[in-house]
């Protein structure tokens, strides 16, 4: 027997005496009943479900669905991940209350090719890099647009005034507190340049362990501890292994002594701690294949900068691109000789 199709009358209830329109859905019925509300730009009637749409007739004469052709024929595909990285960062700033409001098509479309156009003359990074950053996805070397002052938005007057164009790899969130600035955004052009310098400085590494060795309600400067207790909060993985966050501790602070104080990526001496100028070289822990977890053998020590987010376990294919090695950050920069 054929399901008997359900019918919602309107009864009166829009407004209209004796009304008798039938609807297949209450949804359908809801908005016949929602009264229409005055454009406050032409004055016209229209639907509270349609206003939005219709508003946007009157901006900048800007067609509803704006179709703008692709300016660079010849490379298509890049083209499209330059316009997917602008809105996601727009769209970041909006809900982080940085912007008031989602720019037109119009302007982020000009936005995209002002990022394209700059990508495409560079021959490395604002980081002084010697990789010119890759318009591909789930890459270490992928164009990252680093804000140099996190209080602002990306795109301040829709311009690149505030945008640093470096790789994933060195775009990590701000711990510099007092000035809200990222690495680049602090550095600037000298990142690299620091980076060398620092890579041929000695360590106190009787220091580093003595400071990080503190009990943890007496290490305010204890950035070792913090950062296992996160891992071990985080990763089941690390939980199945480890019977407490003490144990995992005393297991990082071994692995910390085995590597010398030294970042295992970078051999950068990882003396800095919480709310110093050089907060970011202080040492976090990183996971190897973060697919594995945060468990024994699959561990190592890096400096705070160089612990970007991995995007393996995004990743659809199996690659091991998008995860900082020694020889991926000496080409970074620049160093063609075994370390």
């Amino acid at each position: 027997m054929p399901k008997r199709k359900r019918e919602h009358v309107c009864g009166g209830r829009c407004g209209v005496e004796g009304c008798d329109k039938t609807y297949a859905s209450k949804k359908s019925l809801k908005r016949h009943w929602t009264p229409k509300k005055p454009c406050p730009v032409c004055a016209k009637m229209i639907h509270p479900d349609y206003m939005p749409k219709h508003k946007r007739r009157h901006e900048e004469a800007t067609p509803i669905r704006a179709y703008f052709p692709c300016p660079f024929p010849e490379d298509r595909e890049r083209f499209a991940h330059v316009k997917m990285k602008v809105h996601n960062h727009l769209r970041a700033d909006l809900e982080a209350g940085r912007i008031s409001e989602m720019p037109g098509p119009r302007v982020k479309h000009k936005i995209a090719c002002d990022v394209y156009l700059r990508w495409r003359s560079m021959s490395g990074d604002d980081a002084g890099g010697h990789v010119k950053p890759r318009l591909q996805c789930y890459h270490i070397y992928q164009l990252s647009l680093d804000r140099k002052n996190n209080n602002l938005p990306h795109f301040v007057d829709n311009g690149l005034s505030n945008i640093s164009f470096v790789i994933l790899g060195v775009n990590n969130r701000a711990e510099h507190r007092e000035t809200k600035h990222s690495l680049v955004g602090t550095y600037g052009e000298s990142t690299v340049a620091e980076f060398k310098r620092r890579r041929g400085m000695s360590v106190d590494l009787d220091t580093i362990m003595t400071r990080e060795s503190k009990p943890k309600d007496k290490a305010k400067d204890n950035v070792v501890y913090k950062s296992c207790m996160r891992a071990y909060q985080r990763d089941k993985k690390t939980q199945a292994q480890f019977d407490s966050v003490g144990e995992f501790f005393h297991h990082g602070l071994q692995l910390l002594r085995a590597q010398g104080g030294r970042c295992a990526i970078s051999n950068i001496p990882m003396d800095g701690h919480r709310g110093s100028a050089d907060s970011f070289f202080q040492p976090s822990l990183d996971a190897i294949d973060p697919k594995l977890g945060h468990v024994n053998g699959n561990l190592r020590w890096v400096i705070l900068c160089l612990n970007a987010t991995d995007c393996a376990k995004k990743n659809p294919n199996e690659s091991k691109a998008s995860r900082w090695t020694k020889k991926k950050f000496l080409k970074y920069i620049g160093v063609h000789r075994k370390s």
